[in-house]
């Protein structure tokens, strides 16, 4: 509990963003009408190379978006993703999201409700069961 006491408070309001993907399209990070699992990762990092394979098993319950920040360059993230072979959407995210969101460790997750607030939050590995939990 004491890692979450810098992040975002539960039930305060999350901010959109719009990012590009790996390809250069443009994506919302929040989805209306939608429950978001919000996945802020950064590609040296090595406890998201081994949670980021639990995200896919949750994706039919809930809009997952994983998020790459502390990156070098684009190649990086891209070889990160291809290396654990990521299924869930990637965006490029920057320093005005790690801000908003006050990410200030990896991985660090948020689920955001439909209404665009937090309903919770965490940060470092999280298991299948955890994240599960955490989504419900």
């Amino acid at each position: 509990m004491w890692m979450q006491r810098n992040m975002l408070e539960t039930n305060s309001l999350a901010d959109n963003f719009e990012l590009l993907t790996l390809t250069g399209q443009s994506q919302n990070l929040l989805q209306p009408a939608e429950k978001t699992l919000i996945y802020f990762f950064a590609p040296w990092c090595s406890s998201c190379k081994f949670s980021m394979s639990n995200l896919a098993a949750l994706s039919d319950n809930i809009n997952i978006v994983a998020v790459a920040l502390d990156y070098q360059n684009q190649s990086e993230v891209a070889d990160f993703i291809e290396d654990i072979q990521v299924t869930v959407p990637v965006l490029l995210g920057n320093s005005a999201i790690a801000s908003s969101y006050k990410v200030s460790a990896y991985p660090s997750y948020y689920v955001i409700g439909a209404d665009g607030k937090v309903l919770d939050r965490s940060m470092g590995y999280s298991s299948l069961a955890g994240l599960l939990w955490r989504t419900r």
